[in-house]
């Protein structure tokens, strides 16, 4: 009798597509992870963070990318989303150890990803985005919560013009298409 495979389905099936010079693509990654902070544990979380992820934990609305590509950022007071794009050990290995310090919850099916990257994304953006994205007050590595197109979204500047935007995997349909449309008026 053959064995069932099974297979990771990606909300958005890898989509990608390049619409008035913007690159979209889907952003994969292997595990999303939310990392809650216990009252008057954030000195014990900063050094577990700092001892297992190689980074100091990040301020509100800033952002760490760690030599093996992962990336965390803080959300909150007391909320962060450590996010592995690779394909390692890092959900097997290293979230058992951060759960020495953190409230852990596995987010990696609740969210999908969007990496846009373009000379225009800003012009995209501004149509959905409510926030001000200049450099000057949304400087590379700054992450916020937000919402575009009513829907709930964490913006996360990658570069100057590349930002990879996380929704509820539930509107993963809604999302793709207020980014498509956008990208096609500007």
């Amino acid at each position: 009798m053959a064995k069932p495979v099974l297979k990771i389905e990606k909300p958005l099936n890898g989509y990608s597509k390049v619409i008035n010079k913007l690159k979209i693509d889907e952003y994969q990654f292997d595990s999303l992870i939310s990392l809650a902070i216990p009252l008057n544990s954030e000195r014990k979380c900063g050094l577990n963070f700092k001892k297992f992820l190689g980074e100091p934990m990040p301020n509100i609305e800033k952002s760490i990318i760690n030599k093996s590509g992962v990336l965390g950022f803080r959300i909150g007071l007391d909320s962060l989303l450590v996010c592995n794009a690779t394909h390692s050990s890092f959900a097997k290995k290293t979230v058992p150890l951060l759960k020495q310090a953190f409230y852990i919850t596995d987010q990696t099916g609740g969210w999908c990803g969007v990496r846009v990257d373009g000379d225009r994304v800003i012009e995209m953006l501004e149509r959905i985005c409510p926030l001000n994205l200049s450099l000057k007050i949304f400087a590379i590595g700054d992450v916020k919560r937000t919402v575009m197109d009513q829907l709930n979204v964490i913006i996360f500047r990658e570069t100057e013009k590349k930002f990879i935007l996380f929704s509820p995997s539930s509107s993963s349909g809604s999302f793709l298409k207020s980014i498509e449309i956008s990208s096609r008026n500007i």
